[in-house]
């Protein structure tokens, strides 16, 4: 069965303006049998990043939700949809997303929960890929090892069911942090597999994510190969997701590829 489960729309405001329906089309020209809309929630914080387009507004929510409605209805006999978000864990506000996750309870069990934004030493949050160039600026700041430290206690207390029953229980490009790791030279000391043996615990999935290997600086699957191998020793559940932006991204290098 050929899934994506890692799918963003125009109600992404630094993604393509194209309808969802065309991503649909995209899925079912590529022979997917389902695909997953996953976007960004609303943000329960001011967005740190310039341009201020990091998560859909949440007067969007509705239509969005609707519009994968109609699509799956539509397409019912072609593929199958489904629709819930990518959900930021941002330490301090755990009750302000909990509240939004109680408000679509339907959406938890397609969501992704995952981590871009830190909160750091002096209280701001520091999203981690917005640039290479913000990303350097920050880790020469603080430290490189200080930020990796803060990536992995976050990533630690998002795998630790922040929201209770109602946590999505799929961690999504679990080793972003790596994303510009090429530009810059520090060596990763995050106990990966003490965050994954936590994962595995807890009962979360993977997110088998292939928009990494489009990056620039970093070129690989997130997770890597060697975090992979880790995971497939513990027995650890992956969903394959393109993470796709634009409807041409759908189903991006895995949907040749047999793992």
């Amino acid at each position: 069965m050929k899934i994506d489960n890692h799918v963003h729309t125009h109600y992404c405001p630094h993604g393509s303006n194209e309808k969802m329906e065309k991503y649909v089309k995209k899925a079912i020209e590529l022979g997917i049998d389902k695909i997953t809309f996953t976007e960004h929630a609303p943000l329960p914080i001011l967005d740190t990043v310039p341009d201020k387009d990091s998560a859909m507004n949440e007067k969007d929510v509705y239509e969005y939700l609707k519009e994968a409605k109609g699509l799956k209805a539509k397409y019912r006999h072609k593929i199958e949809i489904n629709a819930g978000f990518e959900i930021d864990y941002i330490e301090g506000y755990e009750q302000e997303t909990r509240l939004f996750l109680e408000k679509y309870p339907e959406t938890i069990e397609n969501s992704i929960l995952s981590v871009h934004f830190l909160k750091l030493p002096d209280e701001t949050y520091f999203c981690i890929d917005y640039s290479k160039e913000s990303f350097i600026q920050k880790g020469e700041e603080i430290g490189y090892h200080m930020l990796y430290s803060i990536y992995e206690k976050t990533v630690l207390k998002a795998l630790s069911n922040p929201y209770g029953p109602i946590t999505p229980k799929k961690i999504g490009h679990i080793n972003l942090i790596h994303k510009f790791e090429k530009s810059y030279q520090y060596k990763d000391m995050i106990d990966w597999v003490k965050l994954l043996k936590l994962a595995k615990k807890n009962g979360y999935i993977l997110d088998y994510n292939f928009a990494g290997i489009d990056k620039e600086f970093y070129g690989k699957t997130y997770p890597n190969q060697m975090i992979l191998d880790k995971a497939k020793n513990l027995n650890l559940k992956l969903e394959i997701g393109s993470d796709a932006h634009k409807p041409e991204e759908v189903g991006r290098y895995f949907i040749e590829r047999e793992d």
